[in-house]
């Protein structure tokens, strides 16, 4: 088992919140209209349980103002954390709190994962600040417009939660 630290990566509006979601509709094969913050078990494709922390919105959004740092909100939502396969903690671009990511997850064992998610290809050198932090591996996610957004967030949800399950699962 890898420990994995994924932190989908954009501001407002690119839809991390829904790609979370869709994720973990895959992950425990149902359709969740909203998917509740805290510890989950997950399936990978292949039938293996992921122990994950799931945190659907982003820090700032959500935990930034009820706690000091990244490891309080953790400890907070789940004092087990470090013990999980799997957390999955979206964030905005904050420098620091993309800092503050890479240190809590390499501090608990974890291999720390950005996620950046682009409605453009331009957005890319506005996310250096916080893509250039020591994550151990950085994946991209074009969520372009489509003809039908719901569909393409859930195929994204689908091919993020396949690369998740093949590298936590070898």
């Amino acid at each position: 088992t890898r420990k994995l630290f994924v932190t989908p990566l954009a501001n407002n509006d690119h839809g991390k919140t829904r790609l979370v979601r869709a994720l973990v509709n895959h992950a425990r094969r149902e359709r969740l209209e909203r998917v509740r913050r805290g510890p989950q078990a997950l399936r990978t494709p292949w039938g293996h349980v992921v122990d994950a922390l799931i945190i659907p919105r982003s820090y700032q959004e959500t935990l930034a103002r009820d706690y000091n740092s990244v490891i309080e909100a953790l400890d907070g939502v789940d004092p087990h954390w470090r013990t999980r396969d799997l957390i999955l903690f979206p964030s905005h671009l904050v420098p620091e709190d993309c800092r503050a990511m890479v240190h809590a997850a390499h501090g608990a064992g974890f291999d720390a994962i950005a996620v950046s998610v682009l409605l453009t290809t331009e957005e890319i050198a506005a996310q250096a600040d916080c893509v250039s932090r020591g994550w151990d591996q950085r994946w991209t996610l074009f969520n372009t417009q489509a003809a039908d957004p719901d569909a393409q967030i859930d195929a994204l949800g689908s091919d993020l939660w396949t690369w998740i399950a093949h590298t936590v699962r070898r």
